[in-house]
């Protein structure tokens, strides 16, 4: 797969500039501990996790890929969990003559289906102990996890458990520092987890040499020729992310863009891309708060700045407590960081976005 193909990666062949990260996350599954890959929206986190799977499946160690996104409720982890199990074959052949004999579980030509079920988390629970018992080595990777947090006390039961039962399952979870992830990794001592703190793998941006010998690379690919300036200011635009800089090839090798085109199709179609994100976080939040903050990161803002831009959105003061849960929130969502006191949008598309007439 090329380097400006815009599906995730799932070879290490494939993976650029992620070597390091690649052979730790390989070397904690193979030792059996559980795993969080945590880093800002499109740095590679699902490219990584499906590239280590050839390695795994290399070592005996059987995968499945769990897509969370939109999987709000029980029913929806177990979908998602069906269809991963369905995509994972060598695992599905294991366990096919077993799992027939779970309840609203069925299987058919496109794999496994679910009937909508009343107990969903019980029916859950049946599919992982059956892969527990039937599967030496298993690494069940739950993409997008904090998708989850509506479930979370049910969830955190579900996988311990598991934890205690099936110590041959490894877990790997993927997400922003909030919700459930943040639960998985700061458990109070009433967490069905306490004491089984998942390891840490942080994914960070390209640095810019790096960035630069990605472009280079995937411009090599398809034998083109791309002049030192636009390199550098692609990179410079799109602040070393993997899946912006991918998305900016892809406009140039594959579409034939010019590069001013291509680069300002890149930022059009990211803002796009965001803007659906950050309306899914603000769901059940509040809104003008949120966005008042964050529009003041867009600019780097100090404490002050921003609780002066959430009060004048909300025409009435804001105590320290809800500044601090807004300012930690958008934190863990990895929305803003915060350096020397300094709070900053580091997404140029975000940023982009929240300082255009195009904010939500």
């Amino acid at each position: 797969m090329p380097l400006f193909d815009l599906n995730p990666k799932e070879s290490p062949k494939e993976l650029f500039g992620r070597e390091r990260d690649l052979d730790e996350l390989v070397h904690l599954i193979e030792a059996r501990r559980w795993v969080a890959v945590l880093g800002p929206r499109m740095v590679g986190k699902t490219s990584l996790i499906k590239a280590a799977n050839a390695k795994l499946e290399d070592a005996g160690i059987k995968a499945v890929y769990v897509n969370l996104w939109g999987a709000r409720r029980t029913q929806g982890l177990l979908n998602a969990l069906a269809r991963g199990l369905s995509s994972s074959r060598g695992l599905l052949q294991k366990v096919k003559d077993v799992i027939v004999g779970i309840e609203g579980v069925s299987l058919g030509l496109e794999g496994i289906s679910i009937s909508v079920s009343r107990k969903p988390m019980r029916t859950t629970w049946d599919l992982l102990a059956t892969i527990g018992r039937q599967v030496e080595d298993c690494v069940i990777e739950l993409d997008e996890v904090q998708e989850l947090s509506v479930i979370s006390g049910n969830l955190l039961k579900l996988l311990a458990n598991i934890f205690n039962s099936y110590p041959n399952i490894v877990f790997v979870f993927t997400g922003s520092m909030f919700g459930l992830m943040k639960t998985l990794l700061e458990p109070s001592s009433s967490s069905p987890l306490y004491g089984r703190l998942p390891a840490k793998l942080y994914l960070q941006p390209f640095g810019r040499e790096c960035a630069t010998n990605f472009l280079r690379k995937g411009f090599e690919e398809y034998h083109i020729t791309v002049r030192e300036y636009m390199i550098n200011e692609a990179v410079e635009r799109l602040n070393g992310i993997p899946g912006w800089l991918t998305l900016y090839g892809n406009n140039v090798a594959v579409r034939k863009l010019p590069h001013d085109k291509a680069l300002e199709e890149t930022v059009s179609e990211g803002i796009k891309i965001v803007r659906d994100e950050l309306e899914h976080f603000l769901e059940g939040r509040d809104r003008f708060a949120y966005l008042a903050a964050l529009k003041a990161a867009a600019t780097f803002a100090r404490w002050s700045e921003v609780k002066g831009a959430v009060e004048i959105r909300k025409g009435s003061p804001v105590n320290d407590a809800t500044l601090l849960n807004i300012i930690e929130s958008l934190k863990a969502a990895m929305l803003i960081d915060e350096k020397e006191k300094v709070y900053r949008v580091t997404d140029p598309m975000l940023q982009t976005l929240l300082l255009t007439s195009q904010t939500p």
